[in-house]
Order: C-alpha cells, then sequence, then structure tokens
C-alpha cells in the first residue's frame, strides 16, 4: 500500500532527490527507477530513465507534453496541421488521455475497438467487398505508401501495427491485382467502377472515349473488340487503349475484297451492315467498282431489277443471289456471264456452235435484238445464203418447228437439202425423190431457166423441140385433192399422146 502511494505521489526526500535529479542530474540510473512511475512500454523502452524525462515532459507541468510527442510523431503532426485523419476529430485531449504509460513495457498503448470505429468518418466509405474486409487486410506494411510514415513507422519496427499512410486511390492496394497496367494510369478506378460491381464498369460511358459506340455497336460484347492479349511478362492483360479503329476495316473484313473505292461509310451505317442510304448510293454509286460495269440497257434499270427482293424484271429473265446474301439490303446477283440472269431462248442450240455458245457473241448491251449475226457468219459458219435466199427474214426459217410455240427458235435442221424447209410445198408430190433440187433449180428463182430433155429417157426431136412442157406435162388432182404436174410416169408411145 505504502510503496504503490509513494509512487503514484512522490514526497520528501524522493521529491527533492527528484527535483535535484532533474535539474543536476545528480541522482544514479538506479536512483531514477525508484523516482520513476513506472517503466515505459515496449515502443518507448529506449526512452527509460531519469536522463530521458523531458524527451516527453515539460519542467513545471503536470502531465505528457502534447507538443514532444509530436517532435517524434512527425507524420501524425502533419495530419493534425492539415486536419485530416482520425486525431483531428478529436479536439483539444491530450496524448495521454487515450495512450497512457509508464505501465510496464506490455501494456499497450493503442486500445482501438475497430468493430465501433466508423470508417466513413474518415472520408473513405466501407462498401461491399471493403466491408467485409478486416482491418489489418489494409492496413499492412506492404501497403503503407506515405513515405514519412514508412520512413517513421519503419524504423522503429511498427509499419504493421500503424494505421497511418494507406492512399485513397484504389491502386494504393489493388495495383498489383490491376488488369489494366498502365493503359488507364491518368485516371482513377472510381471514374468507371463501384465496389457494388467491381467487373462491370457501371460508370464508364462508351461516348466519352475516342471512338462513340452507335447501333448496333452499342449491343456488341466489350471483349468482341477488346480482347485479351498477352502480355510480356506471360499474364492476360484485356487491351483498352492502342486499338486501331480509324477505319471499318480495323475490326470488319472487307465483304467487297477491295473493288468498292470508297470508305464504308459511303453506304453503310451502324444501324446494320445490310442496310444503306438507297438515295445516297443510287444517286452516286459507281457500279463498276463491283467489278460490274453497267453498260447499254443495263445502265438504265432500276436498281431493283437486279437487287430487288424478289427481283422486279421480265419473264425473259431469272435472276439469281449469291448464296447467304438473301438478306442483304442489295443482295449480290449472280453474273458469271449472260445465262446467269437471262433465260437461254436457244435451248443450249450454240454449244458447239463454231462462233460460240457466249450470248455476246451474237447479241449486245445496248439492246438484245438486232443481233450482231450477219449473212457474213451465216455464210462461213453454218449454211451459204445465195440467190434469193439472202432476202429471206430469218424467221422464216428459223420459226419454231411447232406452230403452237411462238418462243422458241429453230437454229438446228437435220439436213440442208432443200427438202429440209421446202419438203411441204415441193410442187413434184414425190416425183423426183432420190434427186436433189439443184438438179434442175437454183437459188435465184425457182424457175426452172433451161432443161435438158435429152438426159431423159424421153429425148425430143423434131417438132416435138417446139412444143410447150405444159403441153406433156399436164397438172392433175391428187387423191387429197392437191394439183400435181405430171412428170413422172409418162407414156412414151405415140398414142399415149396421139
Amino acid at each position: 500500500m505504502t510503496r504503490a502511494r509513494s509512487s503514484s505521489r512522490p514526497s520528501g526526500a524522493r521529491a527533492i532527490c527528484f527535483a535535484l535529479g532533474l535539474l543536476l542530474g545528480a541522482c544514479g540510473s538506479a536512483r531514477g527507477q525508484i523516482l520513476s512511475p513506472g517503466k515505459l512500454s515496449a515502443v518507448h523502452t529506449e526512452l527509460n530513465g531519469l536522463r530521458n524525462c523531458t524527451n516527453c515532459h515539460e519542467l513545471g507541468k503536470r502531465g505528457v507534453s502534447a507538443e514532444k510527442c509530436l517532435e517524434c510523431h512527425r507524420p501524425l503532426g502533419r495530419r493534425l496541421a492539415e486536419e485530416s485523419g482520425f486525431h483531428a476529430t478529436i479536439g483539444d485531449q491530450s496524448c495521454s488521455d487515450c495512450h497512457v504509460e509508464h505501465f510496464g513495457e506490455e501494456f499497450q498503448l493503442v486500445r482501438f475497438d475497430t468493430s465501433a470505429f466508423d470508417h466513413q468518418s474518415m472520408g473513405y466509405r466501407l462498401e461491399k467487398g471493403h466491408a467485409e474486409a478486416e482491418c489489418r487486410d489494409c492496413h499492412n506494411a506492404l501497403l503503407v505508401t506515405d513515405p514519412e510514415v514508412r520512413k517513421f513507422k519503419g524504423n522503429n519496427g511498427a509499419l504493421n501495427r500503424t494505421f497511418l499512410g494507406l492512399g485513397a486511390a484504389c491502386l494504393g492496394c489493388h495495383e498489383s491485382k490491376s488488369p489494366h497496367a498502365d493503359q488507364f494510369a491518368s485516371r482513377g478506378c472510381d471514374e468507371c467502377h463501384t465496389a457494388e460491381a467491381w467487373e462491370k464498369a457501371e460508370l464508364y460511358d462508351h461516348d466519352d472515349a475516342r471512338y462513340r459506340l452507335t447501333g448496333l455497336h452499342r449491343e456488341v460484347a466489350c471483349a468482341s473488340c477488346h480482347p485479351a492479349v498477352r502480355t510480356n511478362a506471360g499474364t492476360q492483360q484485356v487491351r483498352f487503349v492502342g486499338l486501331a479503329f480509324a477505319a471499318c476495316e480495323s475490326c470488319h473484313t472487307d465483304a467487297h475484297n477491295g473493288v468498292m473505292a470508297e470508305a464504308c461509310s459511303g453506304c453503310h451505317d451502324t444501324r446494320g451492315w445490310h442496310q444503306v442510304d438507297r438515295s445516297r448510293l443510287e444517286e452516286g454509286f459507281d457500279h463498276a467498282t463491283t467489278g460490274y460495269r453497267l453498260l447499254g440497257a443495263h445502265a438504265r434499270l432500276e436498281c431493283s431489277h437486279c437487287h430487288g427482293t424478289p427481283p422486279t424484271h421480265s419473264p425473259d429473265l431469272l435472276v439469281r443471289f449469291v448464296e447467304g446474301t438473301e438478306s442483304y439490303a442489295y443482295p449480290r446477283p449472280i453474273a458469271a456471264d449472260c445465262l446467269s440472269c437471262h433465260l437461254d431462248h436457244h435451248e443450249t442450240a450454240f454449244v458447239e456452235s463454231p462462233g460460240g455458245a457466249l450470248c455476246e457473241s451474237c447479241h449486245g448491251e445496248e439492246a438484245w435484238t438486232p443481233t450482231r449475226y450477219d449473212i457474213e457468219r451465216h455464210n462461213r459458219e453454218t449454211f451459204e445464203l445465195t440467190g434469193a435466199h439472202v432476202a429471206v427474214p430469218c424467221l422464216l426459217c428459223h420459226s419454231a418447228p411447232d406452230e403452237d410455240d411462238d418462243e422458241s427458235l429453230r437454229f438446228h435442221f437435220g439436213s440442208t437439202e432443200c427438202t429440209a424447209c421446202h419438203l411441204s410445198d415441193d410442187p413434184h408430190g414425190g416425183q423426183f425423190e432420190g434427186k436433189a433440187c439443184t438438179a434442175c433449180h437454183d437459188t435465184e428463182s425457182f424457175r426452172v431457166a433451161e432443161f435438158d430433155h435429152d438426159r431423159t429417157t424421153y429425148p425430143l426431136d423434131g417438132a416435138h423441140r417446139d412444143v410447150a412442157c405444159e403441153a406433156c406435162h399436164v397438172e392433175e388432182e391428187t387423191a387429197d385433192g392437191f394439183l400435181l404436174r405430171r412428170y413422172k410416169p409418162i407414156g412414151t408411145l405415140c398414142r399415149d399422146c396421139h
């Protein structure tokens, strides 16, 4: 009891010795320990001893000096001067009101109820994952960023015990876990992310970026444009800066394979790749850039004649589209040759023709008819036209074999003999079967200009030479009502005529 009382209030000789020791330093270290209220805590053990009292106390003043505390605890002093941090909120209390000394080395100077502490009062609200973290998950030696705190607490082995020195920036704690590395070095994480949904970047507005999203681009998943790439360190990192976006081809494959001279935006917009501005396209579009130049009648067609769905074409056309383009605003017609769109009225008749089976060998783009197939080609490649044949209209010979068919034309004949065309109007009724018409007739006129009767079985002589042919070769009506001039058989006896 007496010792406890004397240690709490020194008096008499002890008081005198204590005063003299302070003034003259006359008392030894052993006596100084006797006069001390008790040993200091572990963090202040170097201040034990009577000679060190004035490091914390001012002569003639009771209690510890706050000013002297802050001479050592400079990082805390700076925060108080800045009116920041917890200590700036507790008013004019003395340091010793909370941090009591001289209770021995095991005594804890900091008695802090973390469960009741309002972290929001420090200007940093703990939310979501932060609210679930333990204090030392953040307040530890690895995450202290303030250089003055690191130096002071580090020199005193207290980096793992301090609550000072953390930065408010996200990267102060999460830099090693940042998926962006240095891509957003000038921006704070909280400009895009919230503690509620860290992965979604809910605060980010792509309209603030150098490339503004419009139309269907707004529906594209971020990863489609921002792929993960392997860094030099061997980790995967999603790229958000340094991406090419100057032209559509930076991301999109050119469906036109380079044949379109203008930029994609000349025809397309982000409402949909296959939706185009028709007025702008049809007024100024150069069709030659597609590789198919429009000439003649093709140049006068409306776009819908070939690109309509269905095409607004005549029955003579059969436009077919490249598979997969049917839903395009302008479906791509198959245009390998004329027959890709035009029906073949010749029904492959010219596949083996000397002039070739291509339509353009006879027809032009200015108009389908008249054709470029002339008499010279007819004579050279097929059947030589002479005499009256030259003046015969083409369709007189090349009409459809079937009278009921007014669409097809005939270009193949089984023979070039006269009877191939003239069998139906043969005036001889088959009397000269086996003989060529050219034995008596030519193409200048169907009339027989000169016939040598001596070549027959009945040569003409005497007065017979002056008799008209019709006198002997009279017309007679056949059983089917056909008028036939009889040439054979005719009797050659005198009584047959006389």
